[in-house]
């Protein structure tokens, strides 16, 4: 009897240790894709180093000063850190995503990028680039090899969780205005015509969401499109046109774009069953740093830090046959380029984006929305 009691307790500890080491690796195997995916899709602002694997020679930011305040190398950010979607992959509890095209990613239980410089909606806009079309081909594809990885049943799981994260837009509009555009609204631009590019903007926007939502897509977030007159390029660029009502024209076109998505939103809402969505003010963030650089911690809103000529508007950073400055300083700045912003703009915007208020996000914070069952 005593023999058995001692083998008992002998062989207790090693039971216990067995099924506790089971119930960990059980129970990691089941958590490993506990948090909700990131699936991000649009231009440069949110390009994570897509662009870097175009294939085109001088694509993508892969030269000295981008990514010198974080990564203190370039790290395919047109910026010189981190750009919103690495920060709120950060606050949903992700490492930064990774580029669809990086060669040897294929994981995609963790999310990716799509995202890539340049991109627009409409094809013709910018031919031969990433565009949202291509992106939304890539995506097909990631789908295909999701579902191969984890099975038909835990990958649609794994999507209609997902939240899909979309910055587009911008380079349709500023694009009117660049030299050399024949495919393009011609100059000067009167109401119906501000109307009709909208409208067609918007139409095949709606069709590459349809696309996202066939696929399992139930959660969108949008920033909407920033006061492009600000931005330094277009400071620039609108000083060397014939139309003074250039800049006005600019921040006109993202105002009639911002207010017409905000109501086809609405409308896929009761349209599609479980669409949900977040549109981040993004035009008003940045309006309000501009002209309120101190009380969010900048000493310069209308300079970029690198580049060259007026405003620094000229895109000549990392150009290494192009003379640019760079300041020393990157965090004292708004804008780190022609068109970006700087990290800590970055950040600032990803937070406003991730937990602010129905003031600045609505009708919910990316929080509130990759929560949801």
């Amino acid at each position: 009897m005593a023999t058995t009691t001692t083998r008992t307790s002998n062989i207790l500890p090693t039971l216990y240790a067995t099924l506790l080491f089971v119930s960990l690796t059980t129970c990691n195997a089941k958590n490993k894709n506990d948090k909700n995916l990131l699936y991000v899709f649009g231009d440069s602002l949110f390009d994570a180093g897509m662009t870097l694997y175009t294939g085109v020679a001088g694509d993508g930011a892969e030269f000295w000063p981008y990514g010198r305040t974080y990564f203190k190398k370039p790290a395919g950010r047109y910026c010189d850190g981190r750009v919103i979607p690495d920060f709120l992959a950060q606050y949903a509890g992700w490492p930064h995503l990774q580029p669809y095209l990086q060669p040897g990613f294929d994981d995609y239980t963790k999310g990716t990028s799509f995202a890539a410089a340049s991109a627009c909606v409409l094809v013709e806009t910018r031919p031969g680039k990433i565009n949202l079309a291509l992106q939304m081909y890539y995506f097909v594809q990631m789908v295909r090899k999701l579902k191969q990885q984890v099975g038909e049943s835990e990958g649609n799981k794994l999507l209609s969780k997902a939240v899909y994260l979309i910055d587009i837009g911008g380079n349709d509009y500023f694009s009117i205005f660049e030299p050399n555009k024949t495919n393009l609204p011609q100059l000067p631009l009167n109401p119906h015509s501000k109307k009709t590019y909208v409208n067609q903007i918007l139409s095949e926007l709606t069709t590459h969401i349809y696309t996202l939502y066939n696929k399992g897509a139930r959660k969108f977030a949008f920033p909407n499109i920033g006061p492009l007159g600000h931005f330094p390029s277009m400071k620039t660029l609108c000083m060397l046109r014939p139309e003074k009502s250039c800049l006005a024209d600019l921040d006109e076109l993202a105002r009639m774009h911002n207010a017409a998505f905000a109501t086809l939103a609405n409308k896929l809402q009761k349209r599609l069953p479980g669409f949900e969505y977040s549109i981040y003010d993004f035009y008003t963030a940045v309006d309000l740093r501009v002209y309120n650089a101190y009380s969010y911690g900048f000493k310069e809103s209308i300079t970029a830090c690198c580049g060259s000529g007026m405003y620094n508007g000229d895109f000549t950073c990392q150009k290494t046959e192009h003379s640019f400055s760079a300041c020393s300083n990157p965090p004292d700045y708004l804008w780190f380029d022609a068109g970006h912003p700087t990290e800590k703009a970055n950040e600032q915007f990803a937070s406003e984006m991730w937990s602010g208020g129905l003031d600045v996000v609505a009708p919910y914070n990316l929080k509130s929305l990759l929560t949801m069952s």
